[in-house]
């Protein structure tokens, strides 16, 4: 069951929390055995349960937080996306959760044994202060690693990847083909994203901020936006749907979103929820070695290239 809700999402500051155990080589006498021993004991703790129907599919054993056994037990996770078609988004027709990673979060719930995802939206640059304040169990929407992330979230196993593009005119009358033949012009880009920090450390171009394509692209097409950097994939699908919209994606533009790790979708968690985290990377993993994740996104129109 998919319950949809929409939330407004103030900004906030949270306290940064990790902490990590580092055991060196070497012997262990039996006193210091008898010491990890106890202290194993002591932090013992129930183990999450999986769905068995998905053969061969296991969760390591290890002591941690109970963050998934909690979400298990309340029945419900509770995710957050930006509305992101074709990524993350509820279908204005039918309401139902639906896109790309909507389909691999559904399939990694019921490994787990979630029965409910409660979907909650709000614009992107809310995502990551509402996973921190504690109103949301998983960023759900297409997110990507970048430094300044990973000081407050931790991210999943890497889902597909796609990279970003150069949206211009079409005709391309600035003939601009990189971010540095914008310098004197406006380039656009969602708010909180990377594509962002990009266009805001490149010399002399403006950035101006935007809280959606739609806009972003409409403003292209009248003349009051140069240029943006958006999703390859959404750009490529507008383009097809609306072609009187007059925009086109710049040739011979290299993306800066290289096909390497930090260039794949992932979803966001706490620091702190640990197990819940775990348990999704090793759904994905499951997913990606059964061809699950192909499938999904052969759905989409996409291809091998993503995977």
């Amino acid at each position: 069951m998919i319950v949809m809700e929409k939330e407004a999402i103030q900004p906030v500051v949270a306290p940064l929390a990790r902490r990590s155990l580092i055991v060196g080589s070497g012997a262990l006498t039996a006193g210091t055995l008898a010491v990890v021993g106890a202290v194993a004991s002591a932090f013992a703790a129930e183990q999450p349960v999986v769905d068995s129907t998905f053969k061969d599919f296991t969760l390591s054993q290890f002591q941690c937080d109970d963050s998934l056994i909690r979400v298990q037990k309340k029945g419900e996770l509770v995710l957050t996306t930006s509305n992101d078609w074709p990524y993350s988004y509820l279908d204005s027709k039918t309401g139902d959760f639906a896109g790309i990673d909507a389909d691999i979060i559904t399939v990694c719930a019921k490994m787990l044994r979630i029965p409910r995802i409660t979907v909650k939206t709000v614009a992107f640059d809310g995502m990551i202060p509402g996973l921190l304040d504690g109103r949301f169990d998983i960023v759900g929407d297409s997110i990507h690693y970048t430094k300044a992330r990973a000081k407050v979230v931790d991210f999943s196993f890497p889902t597909y990847y796609y990279s970003e593009w150069l949206v211009v005119r079409k005709g391309n009358p600035l003939h601009a083909h990189s971010l540095v033949d914008l310098r004197g012009h406006t380039c656009g880009a969602l708010l909180g994203t990377n594509y962002a920090e990009w266009i805001q450390e490149t010399p002399g171009v403006t950035y101006k901020a935007y809280k959606d394509w739609v806009s972003m692209a409409h403003d292209i097409m009248n003349g009051r936006l140069d240029a943006a950097l958006h999703d390859q994939p959404i750009v490529a699908a507008t383009i097809k749907a609306h072609p009187n919209w007059g925009i086109a994606l710049a040739s011979a533009y290299q993306p800066h979103q290289l096909k390497n790790p930090v260039g794949y979708s992932r979803y966001a968690f706490r620091q702190g929820d640990v197990q819940l985290r775990a348990g999704f990377t090793a759904a994905i993993e499951w997913m990606e070695d059964s061809g699950y994740v192909s499938k999904i996104l052969a759905k989409w129109g996409l291809s091998g290239y993503n995977n």
